[in-house]
């Protein structure tokens, strides 16, 4: 589910790469804040946007744990619902990242 988070992540402008989504997955599973998240997601214009000011560890963790809440049920709701358009085209561009339904 990581891989599928990461991708989701990354097409949103939430990752940079995908081997960063999947670390930033990982750490929102844990409900952790990395240096990373904070280093790149303090420059992020959603995040600041939404939370203005500075970036902290106490302000963009509801945020993150909302966007991981919000992806875990849309890739869910795509497992099965694969003929979603919206479904078509995430996994269109999972598989262009090189990650296959199912892991």
């Amino acid at each position: 589910m990581e891989k599928l988070i990461a991708v989701w992540l990354l097409k949103r402008g939430y990752a940079d790469d995908v081997e960063q989504g999947v670390r930033f997955a990982e750490a929102l599973a844990k409900n952790e804040c990395t240096e990373e998240m904070l280093d790149t997601l303090g420059h992020n214009i959603d995040v600041f946007m939404t939370e203005g000011g500075p970036i902290t560890a106490e302000n963009l963790m509801p945020f993150m744990q909302e966007k991981y809440d919000m992806a875990k049920k849309l890739i869910k709701f795509w497992e099965e619902n694969p003929k979603d358009t919206n479904a078509i085209f995430f996994f269109n561009e999972c598989r262009k990242n090189g990650i296959e339904i199912g892991q």
